[in-house]
């Protein structure tokens, strides 16, 4: 693959951008080498440091990985960093809905694809169909307790779970760095009793529509529970702001 040459001003970002169109156009895949540093610089036409530099930035976000005498590595999805998507949170400000939204796309394929394929093989997906019945027991103890954290964890365990049965690592990714930002939150604001009370009937009407089999009814009960979350958040937050 012919390369240009690169261009003196801003080394460091060119750089980048051609070790992501080597990835981009197939040539170097998950698991594969890199070439050593002296053939990347000789190849884009610069000098080791500016190189250097555009390989830290991509350890950092886990796209290569660099090993002492054996080399540089692309990384397979499963190790990317979830500092971009963090950062884009953090500073696009504390817009809850918008993360709530985030979580709802990703939440409303989980649950259509555990709808879909449990059915087709119940004991692949049984160990799952337990464990989601053992939290929502869980969170009936919990609620009873008054409990509000350990109840409002373990809503956000349930939901973790389904979203694991994807087996989507970006999917796991973002979950992860979105409950980072919505748990302490979400536990501040439900502090009335009726609504925690409420939560594990929900789960088990969620629950149940998957077992169904029917996707529309599973998809149906998930929008519901999306919905009563977003007016619970506004309603608490706006008592706790008045």
């Amino acid at each position: 693959m012919e390369q240009k040459k690169i261009k003196k001003n801003t080394v460091v970002e060119q750089v980048m951008e051609r070790i992501k169109d080597l990835i981009a156009s197939g040539k170097y895949k998950a698991g594969d080498k890199l070439p050593i540093e002296n053939e990347l610089a000789e190849m884009f036409g610069i000098g080791r440091s500016s190189l250097r530099e555009a390989v830290k930035i991509f350890n950092y976000l886990g796209v290569l990985e660099s090993h002492a005498a054996k080399g540089t590595f692309v990384c397979d999805r499963s190790h990317i960093s979830s500092e971009a998507l963090s950062w884009a949170v953090l500073l696009g400000g504390d817009e809850i809905n918008e993360l709530i939204e985030i979580r709802a796309a990703i939440e409303l394929w989980s649950v259509l694809e555990l709808t879909q394929s449990h059915p087709q093989d119940p004991e692949k997906f049984l160990p799952t169909i337990l464990q989601l019945e053992a939290v929502i027991g869980q969170m009936r103890v919990a609620a009873q307790r008054k409990s509000i954290e350990e109840t409002i964890r373990l809503d956000f365990q349930f939901h973790e779970m389904i979203i694991n049965s994807s087996n989507n690592s970006i999917f796991n990714s973002i979950y992860h760095t979105l409950r980072s930002f919505m748990l302490k939150t979400t536990i501040k604001v439900h502090q009335n009793q009726n609504i925690l009370v409420a939560l594990p009937e929900q789960h088990e009407s969620l629950l149940t529509a998957i077992k169904s089999g029917d996707s529309q009814t599973a998809l149906n009960e998930m929008q519901r529970h999306i919905q009563i979350t977003r007016q619970t958040l506004y309603s608490e937050m706006g008592k706790a702001g008045a």
